[in-house]
């Protein structure tokens, strides 16, 4: 009985220490809610789901009929959703520890402005999208159509095992979100690393998209993290472009930096050269792979529409 009461004294003293202090507090209860869940879920050693086995059990489930209407033709490719949910998994403890890090800063330094409180809300969004995806996507064969379907995030066809293409997610939210074509945004990533986001140059270029420390640092990202790589290597393109208006142009800034275009000195680069004519072909070639993603995405839209 004793104990039950120091638990409530406590309690008690907490709610009103929050109660009275700074109003950051209060709004954190949510974050510290969702942060005792996922401790519980994923870290805590007497009560997590051992990682395979829960990998193993999502990857079996049958998405809804409301999400994804059973066809003859469909099948859940069990070994790509596997692998699928792992990757989510591994970014999403990436992001937990980010989180993790943004709490601790915000208690040692006492911060309460509003940058902080965003760039708080955002990372903990970051995390709950990361899990929520690790949770519910799963990778659906559609043997008529001979193509590869996430289900759960706008049932969009892609190919996993393209280098370039096994990124199509995180290429399309960035196109979204600095209003660039995904065409535009593979090609460089193409071009800059081949798809590997472990590629390090022997300048120092990092990551798929192939930014510079001092490009990373300008951006606001982590260029070490897949998404945040190409998040910023997008934000970057879409400077240049706004700055140069050309695409041509724009990518020679990419490539060679924004001041070798304003001096005129980018024509005399090699390098460059090759790069402003590689780097539209590869643009044309994904034009036509994301039409026709969209033709047979609407042709398996119609077709279950029917049933």
């Amino acid at each position: 009985m004793t104990f039950f009461n120091n638990l409530k004294l406590c309690t008690r003293k907490i709610y009103l220490q929050i109660n009275t202090h700074n109003k950051i507090y209060k709004k954190l209860i949510p974050l510290l809610s969702v942060s005792m869940i996922l401790y519980f879920s994923f870290y805590c050693p007497s009560t997590k789901f051992t990682q395979e086995g829960l990998i193993n059990s999502l990857s079996h489930r049958n998405p809804p009929n409301w999400l994804m209407p059973s066809h003859p033709g469909e099948s859940i490719d069990i070994e790509l959703t596997k692998n699928y949910k792992r990757l989510k998994l591994m970014e999403f403890r990436k992001k937990t520890v980010v989180l993790q890090l943004d709490i601790k800063e915000l208690f040692e330094k006492n911060k309460s402005d509003n940058s902080s409180r965003y760039i708080l809300r955002d990372d903990l969004s970051a995390v709950v999208s990361t899990l929520a995806e690790f949770w519910a996507i799963t990778i659906v064969t559609d043997q008529d159509h001979n193509e590869k379907i996430i289900v759960g995030k706008g049932s969009q066809p892609i190919n996993l095992n393209d280098r370039v293409l096994r990124w199509q997610t995180e290429i399309e939210a960035a196109a979204d979100k600095y209003h660039l074509e995904p065409a535009l945004i593979a090609a460089v990533i193409e071009q800059e690393s081949g798809g590997e986001p472990e590629s390090l140059s022997s300048v120092g270029a990092i990551g798929l998209m192939q930014l510079m420390p001092s490009t990373a640092e300008l951006m606001g990202v982590n260029p070490y993290d897949t998404i945040q790589n190409i998040d910023g290597g997008a934000h970057y393109l879409q400077l240049q472009l706004e700055s140069f208006g050309d695409v041509q142009i724009a990518l020679a800034a990419y490539n060679a930096g924004p001041g070798e275009v304003e001096n005129g000195h980018w024509i005399k680069i090699p390098e460059t050269i090759a790069y402003v004519e590689k780097v539209p072909v590869l643009i044309r070639k994904y034009e036509q792979i994301w039409q026709e993603h969209s033709e047979k995405s609407q042709e398996s839209q119609d077709v279950r529409s029917t049933l």
